[in-house]
């Protein structure tokens, strides 16, 4: 069990230390490596975080990182003692990331700190409603203390997961042809704790654009937003953009397939009824030279992109008659079956007894169906390369991971019935873009599932990184087409 992760916001006093002239509130800012020890019945352990205390207008904001949760702190009262000593008392509310089995859901706790004056450390005990108690050391990290000058930067990018942030560094950093990429990362923390990275973009005759990269401890729009937020405000991006990995609409989108957005929205604001619900959405679109710019972009030439093997077309074709799909009017069709071989290859199918013809459409014999079940349970790493597409259109973000496969026919009975994409956070970009008042915004996002029962993360890697080489194509083409400067307009 790792009991804590959490973030405090309340008001406070501000005593003066008669030994240094510090307040209260000064002697506890800073940054902190902090060690958690934990006990629950027979069970106890030992994890790690990191804590960030800072002033606030109301007092103090204390934030801590560790990787089983998070929570906010409900009440905080920084003081001294008659001793002198500096002391903090509070209660908090938990969210684990994971629900360990001795930790169903949220949970409160209270902790009293002592600040030893003499070696630096704030420690003391805690107890939970959960039955579980333990104890806190913390230690401050003077290195990461100071708060992190802002420095102007051409794009920001926003990653959801980690998995989604590894796949846009080790893309931007390869960079593509003649253009080096990001050779080489600055490691940077704001005020707020919260980790970034720098780098430049080099090409062919220098610097083409600077780039910084983030990810939130936690997806979601309330993580997102206030990390874009505070880092936009930061390092005031001229462009702000987001890559990843998203649910596809598949009667327009096949699994790998990336999709950029025209305009982004909540799908789950507006108001409940008695018998439906009734959208509200409030609709960010990109400018309409980054729309036109993002419908011009091609597939040729980017790492991930390949045409199918036989395997790969027999097993889309068998994959599709598997699902009830028609692969004859499929808009991916002519990828994996090009134009003039469909009927030899169909009749070559029936030849290996994988199909057969059944009145005006096809159907899988057993053992078409039994390569198809083997498949699924063989084939469990990502691809290497697709023959994906590009499309560009509306997409959807939500509070909650969707497997019903009945979202998209309330989407579109909703209000907007092209939504190509499904996912959590790119409302969120679009929202912050718009009113931080940054020039441009974009979200790319790869298809890793169609948000069905037949969910799975096969294709997680692989949309993740075909994602990030589509959105590094195109802002390379923006920089390069309109021999952008650091002064100059995006265009």
């Amino acid at each position: 069990m790792n009991p804590i992760d959490h973030s405090s916001d309340a008001t406070a006093s501000q005593p003066t230390n008669q030994k240094n002239g510090l307040s209260t509130n000064q002697l506890l800012s800073g940054r902190w490596d902090m060690e958690i020890v934990w006990h629950r019945a027979e069970a106890t352990g030992k994890a790690s975080a990191t804590a960030v205390i800072r002033e606030t207008p109301l007092g103090i904001d204390m934030k801590v990182h560790s990787p089983g949760s998070d929570s906010h702190t409900i009440l905080a009262h920084p003081n001294q003692e008659l001793s002198g000593a500096t002391v903090l008392h509070y209660i908090y509310q938990v969210e684990p990331k994971a629900i360990w089995p001795d930790a169903h859901g949220s949970y409160k706790g209270a902790a009293i700190l002592r600040l030893d004056e003499y070696t630096g450390e704030l420690s003391g005990n805690y107890w939970t409603d959960s039955l579980s108690r333990g104890h806190f050391k913390l230690n401050r990290r003077i290195e990461r203390t100071e708060t992190v000058k802002p420095q102007a930067v051409d794009v920001l990018l926003i990653a959801a997961l980690e998995e989604e942030l590894s796949a846009a560094v080790e893309v931007f950093s390869t960079g593509i042809g003649t253009l080096k990429g990001v050779q080489s990362w600055d490691q940077a923390v704001t005020a707020d704790g919260d980790e970034y990275q720098v780098g430049d973009f080099e090409g062919s005759g220098g610097t083409l654009f600077r780039i910084a990269l983030a990810r939130p401890t936690r997806m979601g729009s309330i993580r997102t937003g206030g990390l874009a937020t505070t880092l936009t405000d930061l390092v005031r991006p001229r462009c702000l953009v987001m890559c990843g990995v998203c649910a596809g609409n598949p009667k327009d989108m096949e699994l790998g397939d990336v999709v950029i957005s025209e305009l982004t929205y909540q799908y789950d604001e507006g108001k409940k009824e008695a018998e439906r619900f009734v959208g509200d959405h409030r609709q960010v679109p990109i400018s309409k030279r980054w729309l036109k710019a993002s419908q011009a972009l091609k597939t040729e030439g980017l790492p991930s992109f390949g045409p199918p093997s036989d395997e790969d077309r027999t097993l889309w074709l068998l994959r599709k008659i598997y699902q009830g799909i028609s692969p004859a009017t499929h808009p991916a069709r002519t990828r994996y079956v090009p134009e003039g071989t469909w009927k030899t290859t169909m009749t070559g199918l029936e030849t290996a007894g994988l199909i057969k013809a059944k009145g005006n459409a096809f159907s899988l014999t057993k053992a078409g169906t039994d390569l198809v079940n083997r498949s699924m349970l063989m084939d469990v790493d990502p691809p290497r390369t697709l023959p994906f597409a590009i499309k560009t259109g509306p997409i959807a973000s939500g509070n909650v991971v969707v497997k019903d496969g009945v979202t998209w026919e309330r989407l579109a009975e909703m209000g907007v019935r092209s939504v190509l994409g499904l996912e959590m956070e790119a409302a969120t970009i679009g929202e912050v873009a718009n009113t931080k008042g940054v020039a441009e915004y974009l979200v790319v996002k790869g298809v890793m599932d169609h948000a069905d029962a037949n969910k799975a993360d096969r294709f997680k890697a692989f949309a993740a990184r075909a994602s990030a080489e589509v959105l590094l194509r195109f802002l390379i083409d923006r920089f390069l087409d309109h021999q952008l400067s650091k002064a100059a307009n995006l265009g």
